[in-house]
């Protein structure tokens, strides 16, 4: 008696629990049949037992669900995010990949422009490398700049070769005519020790010799002229009058020889066309030469002149087309 009263408290009270916490009306969900203690019979109570079981599972299938639903949303939603995230991914990466790009292109552009700017800067300092050398004078305003002050040291450095017989052979040197075999174009070099040490043509015309002077007029169309053997970058000229002979102090008055101004051509490798310097307007540069002996003058180019072959014409000149003359590279 004391066993079945126990069972169904036990019984009512363990309904009366689930169905509060499920929020279940219990007239639903069990039967009171009427008993002793109006307590369930135990087959009902086992029955009662199975329904509950099976809302419960009910409602924790429902409840797995939705929770499964959610958990299914949440990847949706994460894959979406995941994707979006890998498209900006592959923008930045494109970006990347364009400034790269283009960073690659400003780099070259960039080493364009630095080899640009060292080119003018080599020619800026070939331009510059005699001035410590010198002091420019402008003879006028249309020709090229002259410098007077050339020291000995710098005209036997920049001097392309006319000064060393081993540079520049004799051969290489040729001229119009000569008065005779020692005063040839192979001795019109700069700083020359043999023959009369200068170039000195043939008399012209007006050809005078006195016992104080020897001189000739007239006389045109003469030129001496260097082959260098290669084309050579050559930025100016100089030139020197006819040195005094030490033979006598009177002889020394015969020979006041110099070239006071002439034009140059000049002529490329592989090319036949002799080309004349020209002065801005479009004519034949004149250039300022010698006025004595011994000082030899520089005539700098406006700009340099790569060629082979050099040639000076003598315009005007003291006495007698005698002189001596170098192309500079420096």
């Amino acid at each position: 008696m004391k066993s079945l009263v126990f069972c169904c408290v036990f019984v009512n009270c363990f309904v009366m629990s689930l169905c509060v916490n499920q929020a279940v009306d219990v007239n639903t969900v069990i039967e009171t049949v009427p008993g002793q203690n109006g307590c369930l019979s135990l087959a009902k109570g086992v029955e009662l037992f199975e329904k509950i079981g099976k809302m419960i599972g009910r409602k924790f299938e429902q409840l797995y669900n939705e929770e499964k639903q959610k958990v299914a949303d949440g990847n949706m939603i994460g894959r979406k995010f995941e994707k979006l995230y890998n498209e900006e991914k592959q923008k930045v990466a494109d970006g990347n990949m364009i400034g790269r790009k283009f960073e690659k292109l400003y780099n070259e552009e960039k080493q364009k422009v630095a080899i640009l700017n060292n080119q003018i800067s080599d020619v800026t300092k070939e331009m510059n490398t005699c001035n410590d050398f010198r002091k420019i004078t402008t003879m006028r305003e249309s020709s090229v700049v002259v410098q007077k002050d050339y020291s000995t040291p710098q005209l036997k450095k920049c001097g392309v070769g006319m000064q060393d017989i081993n540079k520049i052979k004799d051969n290489q040197i040729t001229g119009s005519s000569m008065f005779r075999e020692d005063h040839g174009p192979q001795y019109g070099r700069l700083f020359e020790t043999r023959g009369i040490k200068a170039w000195s043509t043939q008399p012209g015309p007006g050809y005078r010799a006195t016992i104080d002077k020897w001189s000739t007029f007239g006389l045109k169309n003469q030129w001496i002229t260097v082959d260098l053997k290669k084309d050579t970058k050559i930025i100016g000229v100089v030139t020197a009058g006819r040195p005094p002979l030490l033979l006598s102090p009177t002889y020394r008055l015969y020979h006041k020889q110099w070239v006071k101004t002439f034009s140059m051509e000049y002529k490329t490798d592989k090319s036949n066309k002799l080309n004349s310097f020209l002065d801005p307007t479009g004519k034949v540069e004149v250039f300022q030469g010698n006025t004595d002996m011994t000082t030899p003058v520089v005539n700098i180019f406006r700009f340099p002149i790569t060629a082979r072959w050099f040639t000076i014409r003598p315009i005007d000149y003291n006495n007698w087309i005698s002189m001596q003359f170098d192309l500079l590279v420096c």
